[in-house]
């Protein structure tokens, strides 16, 4: 049971007393390690570690081994750390799932007002993109028939390796196939 009254504190820990719980089961790309430096380095380390303090535990870390890498590799001595006292492994590693995976929801409408380069450089993919643009890219259907159209084409007037830009999009013709075209930057 939560207890409402005790106040969190945070301490600052030496980095080499710190012990990454070994059946931690998120991994990281190269780039998620990246990503993370740059916040940490623009921001500082804004968001303590969750660590365990009851003795059988001690220095375990229960939330944070991204950042934990981070300073690692940053060479930072001392990082901010949340101690909580969970004695049983059960409750430990329930509380490292739920730390990783309550990520919650994004607002997508909030979402548009940022700078999409912004949204890529903070590490938003293209799937994350197309989420929040997603109801403005969808087509109605027109009853339009591609193989009626197809038909009506008498002279084909692109030729592979023809270039357009549609916008900040640029497209090359690959084949003389319609479906073959590819964005070659977004």
């Amino acid at each position: 049971m939560m207890n409402k009254n005790k106040k969190i504190n945070i301490t600052y820990v030496e980095l080499s007393k710190l012990k990454p719980a070994e059946y931690n089961p998120r991994k990281w790309a190269e780039l998620t390690l990246e990503k993370l430096t740059d916040s940490i380095k623009r921001f500082g380390f804004v968001d303590p570690i969750i660590v365990n303090s009851a003795p059988d535990r001690k220095n375990v870390i229960i939330g944070g081994h991204f950042r934990h890498e981070v300073a690692r590799r940053l060479n930072v001595e001392k990082i901010p750390v949340v101690y909580v006292n969970i004695p049983s492994i059960k409750k430990e590693k329930e509380l490292n799932l739920r730390l990783n995976r309550n990520t919650g929801q994004w607002d997508y409408d909030l979402l548009k007002e940022f700078d999409t380069n912004l949204l890529l450089d903070i590490g938003f993919d293209d799937g994350d993109l197309e989420a929040i643009w997603d109801e403005n890219l969808g087509a109605e259907d027109d009853d339009f028939d591609i193989d009626d159209e197809l038909k009506k084409i008498k002279e084909v007037k692109t030729k592979p390796g023809d270039i357009y830009r549609l916008g900040s999009h640029l497209y090359t013709m690959l084949n003389l196939v319609w479906q073959h075209w590819y964005p070659l930057s977004r």
